[in-house]
């Protein structure tokens, strides 16, 4: 019976971490920008059917770099997330 091999976490951490940066790097580039009246995001996108930058929640907004399908479900979670806050929680809560 072989043996599996061990990989020490810190290898795996080393691995995941590269393996992230090779997928950003293969992606293309966001520019995120404050100016007075607010802020502005760009993103080089020759797709109409891809949406790198949209906005997830009265105010929140997301971009993604990288693969499509990775960062189109990290903006569905982000979506789902802030609905379920914005549900539980109004405006006339916060005070000050």
């Amino acid at each position: 019976m072989p043996m599996p091999y061990y990989v020490s976490p810190e290898q795996m951490m080393q691995d995941k971490a590269e393996y992230a940066k090779k997928g950003i790097a293969k992606g293309r580039s966001i520019i995120a920008m404050e100016y007075v009246d607010g802020i502005l995001l760009t993103a080089d996108n020759p797709s109409a059917s891809l949406h790198k930058v949209s906005e997830i929640y009265d105010n929140i907004a997301f971009a993604g770099a990288g693969k499509y399908s990775e960062f189109e479900n990290l903006r569905k979670a982000g979506i789902r997330h802030a609905d379920l806050r914005g549900f539980m929680y109004s405006r006339e809560d916060v005070t000050g």
